[in-house]
């Protein structure tokens, strides 16, 4: 099963993935949904607070959790949409 290994913040607003395939992502938290209040407290920092994961999200300390699953759906509607 894929899972997270790594996660940190690159440039205050991207968060920098590692895989336990070791495929990186690199994720512009600014695209997270804007219709999904979940995501607002992390859309309206300009710098994130380092992130956790435990393996199958990242989470912040005020609670705020973005799934894999989630971050691997966002990014193949990005992809199919270009």
């Amino acid at each position: 099963m894929l899972q997270i290994t790594r996660v940190d913040i690159v440039d205050g607003q991207t968060l920098d993935i590692e895989l336990s395939n070791g495929h990186l992502i690199l994720f512009d938290t600014r695209c997270l949904p804007e219709e999904n209040h979940r995501y607002g407290s992390l859309r309206d920092l300009e710098v994130l607070p380092r992130p956790s994961t435990d393996g199958q999200s990242i989470f912040w300390p005020d609670g705020s959790r973005i799934s894999l699953k989630e971050i691997l759906r966002w990014l193949s509607s990005q992809n199919n949409q270009k």
